[in-house]
């Protein structure tokens, strides 16, 4: 019996009747729906199943050991739901799986699994081929054990939190045709013994802590096609022996400490590198080599950030499929070889931070305004103003005199200090880790839309002034409008600052994983050698910084009541909740306050910016925390424990959130200059509650509140939750899930839909290790 439901709009919970009424189903495939709950345990009845598909679903709860009764089952797929381990935090299912024998594919990827890989997991069925775990939270060391799995074609372990080494034991991989490890806490050297796997086509172990060098032994079985070890600890020379790789299709070793020259024998053996070479950010010398043409098919090649000098070879010009060249930041000299203006497919070319001169070539694809060309930082370039390079001499200003001559001289001596300062100083961002490669090949396996830098400039009107919503330390945002007409919000990446790349790769990573109604939605993400960002969600009232503190002159402003207030109140909080206790990766924000609040055209709050969000873990206190000590966020919002070294945890984030609120009744920022000494605005805030509270209350809030005795009675109770939540002890400060309930009862009680007895007692129950007491809205003055 065969029962397919698969890619409809099913939702609802799977019922737990289909293992009592469909006991003989043998295929079962309900992918691509949006179905919640649990995986019913009875579906372990039905002992017939050979494949079950339940992937792209929004299931949660444990996966049910009762899989494991499933002994005629072959290909398992519960990938891409919000499943969890079992209560204890272990990988029970995998060892209930080993009753399987005849299981072949298993695909638990992009869940929320956490605990250690079971030492049992060498007992799985000896007919695995496939072994997705990928994007979860499995923590420990890879046993060595795995390896005994030696029938596995796939093996993905990445985005995960493995830690220790990678187990020598894989050699006993023979069949192993891709093998992905990549974005785990790895350490120590990369094993010899990966050069024992002998279908080994595909290798991907970067963004891990790996170091030592590159092993010699990697091409032993000539087999390998693609191979990631980008953003490692990698040191050592480029190995010679890597010419045996002669079917590698991509190549990155980008941002680790490689040395020495690149090996002639290397470039001449890539002839059939596809996609791309990334040698980018690593401390490479020497010239570039002639043999580099050899790389005929390559689309991108990138190799900045080192220190190679010597001129640019007219061998490049043969690479003929190159859509994308990056040479910046090295020291190459001379002219630019006109063979580069000869590449029809070039997109994108970086020749920024060298020691080029001489004139830009005049034919081919170079006057083409279209074409991204970077050549800032190399100061003896001259050619047309479209490139801002200054003019180049005509033959009569070429005769100078002597005394010019020497000038010259001594300032391009100047500017080539200047010019090796300044590489100096970026090189120190070349141990900066990032989520993404720098090539926007790698984020094409992402299921995001693309964007050339074309579209970007036609969205932007060429990043016209006029579409420009705002500028921050780590960027610009500009208002866009699609080929399609959709309009976006187009963040720009400040490539200048160190931090700013920090910034976008959490927020890349951040963004990649939540979804909520109340926070930004990431629309795509860009990479190219001169510009990188996102395309957020466009929200077209602005941030609720202008509404609270935008001038009464100004034609935009808008008054906010007492209900636009709480309802921008009741979504912050909404999407903090989100974050801290029903987010898959359980994150603390950092950083809230009124500009990160975004308004779109219905009034609906939406919480942005998570350049400085961290990734929250549980202890034993059952308080979401994490290890970094650093002062983080905004003044004025930072909880005071964090300038006492405390951790960071979501409590700092109820902090800003209570803040947030008090800014809203008062229209005074944390930081106004009427706060000085050991007052500040919370203080402020408490001196006059609950009988002053006309002293404190926005004028034009108070004038709404006066003529309507609901908002009397309700004011109050709101301002107290924002006291509650700015206490200076995170103890005592309520979890974001009690504050969404408080608001709720607030709106509820404020529209009329709940009596004043409900709301004083939801408010109460946050109030028991407080000394605060609970308003009496006829005490209150106003």
């Amino acid at each position: 019996m065969e029962l397919d439901l698969s890619q409809n709009r099913l939702s609802g919970h799977i019922p737990w009747e289909i293992g009592t009424k469909l006991a003989n189903l043998q295929f079962f495939g309900a992918w691509g729906n949006q179905l919640k709950g649990n995986i019913p345990n009875s579906i372990g009845n039905c002992s017939n199943l050979t494949i079950l598909y339940l992937d792209h679903n929004q299931l949660s709860g444990m996966v049910p050991v009762e899989l494991g009764k499933l002994n005629l089952i072959t290909w398992l797929y519960l990938s891409h739901n919000q499943l969890v381990s079992t209560t204890s935090s272990t990988l029970a299912f995998l060892t209930a799986l080993t009753n399987c024998s005849h299981l072949e594919e298993l695909d638990v990827s992009f869940n929320n699994l956490t605990g250690v890989l079971p030492l049992s997991i060498d007992q799985l069925s000896s007919n695995l081929s496939l072994l997705r775990l990928s994007d979860n939270m499995i923590s420990g060391r890879i046993p060595q054990q795995i390896a005994n799995l030696t029938n596995l074609a796939l093996l993905n372990l990445s985005r995960n939190i493995f830690s220790g080494n990678i187990p020598s034991g894989i050699k006993a991989f023979h069949k192993l045709e891709r093998l992905y490890m990549d974005g785990n806490k790895l350490e120590g050297s990369i094993p010899n013994e990966i050069g024992r796997m002998q279908s080994l086509g595909l290798l991907s172990l970067s963004h891990n802590h790996l170091s030592g060098k590159i092993p010699d032994s990697l091409c032993s079985s000539g087999q390998l096609r693609y191979l990631y070890l980008q953003h490692n600890n990698l040191s050592g020379e480029i190995p010679v022996s890597l010419e045996g790789c002669q079917k590698l299709e991509l190549l990155d070793f980008s941002y680790n400490k490689l040395e020495g020259r690149i090996p002639r024998e290397v470039t001449a053996s890539l002839k059939n590198l596809q996609l791309y070479l990334n040698l980018s950010w690593n401390s490479l010398h020497g010239s570039l080599p002639q043999e580099m043409s050899q790389i005929v098919m390559a689309q991108a090649i990138d190799i900045s950030g080192n220190r190679l000098t010597g001129v640019i070879p007219n061998a490049l010009g043969s690479c003929t499929a190159l859509e994308q060249l990056n040479l910046s930041h090295n020291a190459f000299e001379g002219p630019i070889p006109d063979s580069l203006s000869k590449l029809k497919n070039l997109q994108e070319m970086d020749l920024s931070f060298n020691n080029l001169s001489g004139q830009i070539p005049k034919g081919g694809l170079f006057p083409n305004r279209t074409f991204i060309i970077l050549f800032m930082g190399n100061l003896g370039l001259c050619g047309p103003k479209n490139y801002s390079l200054p003019p180049c001499p005509n033959q009569t200003q070429e005769k100078q005199s002597v005394l010019k001559k020497i000038v010259l001289s001594v300032v391009g001596t100047i500017a080539f200090i200047l010019c090796s300062f300044i590489i100096g100083m970026l090189w120190r961002q070349k141990n900066s880790r990032q989520l993404f490669p720098p090539s926007n090949f790698i984020f094409q396996r992402l299921s995001y839309p693309k964007f050339s830098y074309q579209d970007l400039v036609i969205a932007t009107s060429g990043f016209d002034e006029a579409n420009l919503l705002g500028v921050g330390n780590f960027g610009s945002v500009y208002k866009g409008i699609l080929r399609d007409g959709k309009i976006v919000a187009i963040k720009i990446l400040n490539l200048h600052n160190e931090e700013a790349h920090k910034s976008f790769n959490t927020e890349c990573k951040v963004l990649g994983r939540i979804r909520h109604r109340n926070l930004i939605r990431v629309i795509s993400a860009f990479f190219y050698p001169a510009l990188k960002g996102l395309v957020l969600q466009f929200a077209s009232k602005g941030s609720l910084e202008k509404y609270l503190h935008r001038d009464r002159d100004d034609p935009e402003f808008c008054e906010l009541g007492l209900s636009e207030c709480l309802s921008i109140a009741i979504d912050v909080a909404h999407g903090m909740e989100y974050l801290h206790h029903d987010c898959p990766l359980q994150l603390v924000h950092c950083d809230l306050k009124p500009s990160n609040v975004l308004l779109d055209a219905n009034m609906t709050a939406l919480v942005t910016d998570f350049g400085i969000s961290r990734l929250a873990i549980q202890n034993s206190t059952d308080s979401l925390t994490t290890t970094t000590f650093a002062l983080r966020g905004s003044i004025g919002y930072i909880a005071p424990e964090y300038g006492l070294g405390g951790c960071v945890s979501t409590k700092g984030d109820v902090y800003s959130y209570g803040i947030l609120i008090l800014e809203m009744i008062t229209r005074k920022r944390p930081s106004d200059d009427m706060f000085v000494g050991d007052i500040n605005l919370t203080k402020w805030v408490s001196s006059a509650f609950p009988n002053r509270l006309a002293d404190i209350v926005d004028s034009r809030l108070l004038r709404d509140v006066n003529a309507n005795m609901e908002e009397n009675r309700i004011l109050p109770s709101f301002i107290h939750l924002g006291l509650l939540c700015t206490n200076e002890s995170p103890r005592e400060r309520p979890s974001m899930r009690d504050v969404t309930k408080a608001m709720e009862s607030l709106k509820a009680s404020f529209t009329g839909n709940a009596v004043a007895s409900n709301l004083t007692s939801t408010i109460s129950d946050l109030l028991r290790n407080t000394n605060l007491s609970v308003p009496d809205s006829q005490s209150s003055s106003f």
